[in-house]
């Protein structure tokens, strides 16, 4: 690109389409020969405007805010005293700054000049409905930004308008502002409203019998039927399925998402076997396309230990979370997930070393995350308690019920976790070197009153017999009565 040029506009032409598409070091150097030729008078005021113009563009895209913001301002204030003949230039110019605006935080800064840009385009009888599009569309967006729904929402369909004059069916400008507005309405639960834009989009795919967005979209509308119909959900997500198989090419990501879609749907209703044979295949697809500590994979294996716990296949279950547990490193959340799950299982085996390392590394990582007063931590101290005490160690299980209790009294609606804490305290006081059985009795007395408060009928039969037996040991009729009739009437309400 020749420097040594007046400034016609064939050369802002040149400049800005090299800015816009990314040879910003092909233009470096006419940028610095058109700066310091500023200062001069050799520019009239429209050469000056498009000067400033374009350096606007070319520092916005090289990330200096100061001075795209400064060449902006100073290119709208000459667009004044400019001919109607650069209207398009002028409105390019105010985008360009209105946008780098939006894109430093300075959103209400970015809504001024786009509104300022919808006055001078009335001022002009400016009819061009794909720049409207694209002024409401931003305007939507710092809506949104500043959680204004409402507003967000009425913007946004004004932009689809325009869009819908100005492009046609199949552009991705217009498919884009629909699933913009689509996610909005899913996000304020108008499920109706944003499954008929994505049925729109279906149907110019099947219009246009393109039919791989045509299964893409599918998924989309099965998606949003999660929330309302699982049902319907399986039915639209195994047509989309269908139509990717029946493609002449594989699309495995397409068909990974679509399988764990149909798990999550399987899990939601409680067909726990066929959601783990879904996850499978989805397994089977997603090692196709990455790496086996991807976080999908890793995702996977938990989902597949963790149901096969629940369906009793605790083999598979084992199998799973293992693996998974060695690739989950780079994802510490779903490591724990991984933790707590195999230390319970190694518990019911009763491989307590196994357990108890990885109970302790799963509170090694809460306390990193400084989630010591968490249920989380508190249950975890409650099952390595309870290993201690299957292994008659009463006083390191002591110490674990104390602390478990600690922690719970620093968390609000934990009532359950504290009745059932107290009573296995009660146990402990009873069963130390040194046995105390006043404390013992407080403690279960405690621990019931807080279980009775809670709707858990299971728990509440499990702590009434924990507290006969505990006064049919100390020859406390009396009391085991109180406790009998409890039991009792509780046995009548629940027949």
């Amino acid at each position: 690109m020749t420097t040594n040029v007046e400034f016609p506009l064939s050369v802002y032409q040149e400049l800005k389409e090299d800015i816009i598409n990314g040879k910003l070091d092909e233009v470096k150097e006419s940028v610095k020969v058109l700066e310091s030729r500023l200062g001069g008078k050799e520019f009239s005021v429209t050469e000056e405007f498009f000067v400033r113009s374009v350096l606007g563009k070319y520092y916005r895209k090289v990330k200096n805010y100061d001075k795209s913001g400064e060449y902006s301002r100073s290119a709208i204030r000459l667009s004044k005293n400019i001919g109607k003949d650069y209207l398009e230039e002028v409105i390019d110019t105010y985008l360009d700054y209105a946008h780098l605006e939006i894109e430093y935080g300075q959103e209400s800064n970015g809504r001024i000049e786009l509104a300022k840009l919808l006055a001078l385009l009335d001022t002009n009888h400016y009819q061009d409905a794909y720049t409207y599009g694209v002024i409401y569309s931003s305007l939507a967006k710092v809506s949104l930004h500043e959680e204004n729904i409402e507003s967000g929402m009425k913007q946004y369909e004004k932009a689809l308008h325009y869009y819908s004059e100005a492009l046609p069916e199949t552009h991705p400008v217009l498919i884009s502002a629909k699933y913009t507005l689509s996610d909005v309405l899913v996000q304020i639960e108008n499920y109706a409203e944003a499954l008929e834009l994505h049925q729109q989009i279906w149907n110019t795919h099947k219009k246009e019998k393109d039919q791989l967005s045509e299964a893409r979209e599918l998924l989309k509308i099965g998606e949003i039927n999660f929330y309302i119909d699982l049902k319907e959900a399986r039915k639209v997500i195994t047509k989309s399925i269908k139509t990717l198989a029946s493609l002449p090419e594989e699309f495995p990501l397409d068909i990974a998402k679509a399988v764990l879609m149909l798990a999550e749907i399987d899990e939601n209703m409680g067909n726990f076997p066929r959601a783990i044979n879904y996850y499978k295949q989805a397994l089977g697809q997603l090692i196709k396309i990455y790496e086996k500590n991807h976080f999908m994979i890793v995702y996977i294996y938990s989902k597949i230990g963790t149901i096969s716990i629940r369906t009793f296949k605790i083999s598979q279950a084992k199998e799973y979370l293992e693996e998974g547990l060695m690739l989950s490193h780079p994802f510490p959340k779903i490591r724990m997930q991984f933790l707590y799950a195999l230390g319970k299982i190694y518990s019911d085996e009763k491989s307590y070393d196994k357990a108890e390392a990885v109970f302790a590394s799963f509170l090694e990582n809460l306390e990193k995350e400084d989630r010591k007063n968490s249920m989380a931590y508190g249950n975890t101290l409650q099952a390595l308690g309870f290993n201690y005490i299957d292994q008659n160690q009463i006083e390191k299980a002591f110490e674990l019920y104390e602390e478990a209790l600690a922690t719970y009294d620093n968390i609000s609606n934990c009532k359950e976790e504290k009745g059932l804490t107290l009573i296995r305290l009660g146990y402990c006081y009873e069963n130390r070197k040194e046995p105390n059985r006043k404390k013992a009795e407080q403690c279960y007395e405690k621990g019931f009153k807080q279980i009775e408060k809670t709707p858990n009928k299971e728990l509440l039969e499990e702590a009434l017999a924990g507290i006969i037996d505990f006064y049919s040991r100390n020859d406390q009729p009396e009391k085991r009565k109180i406790y009998e009739e409890k039991f009792v009437q509780l046995t009548n309400k629940n027949q």
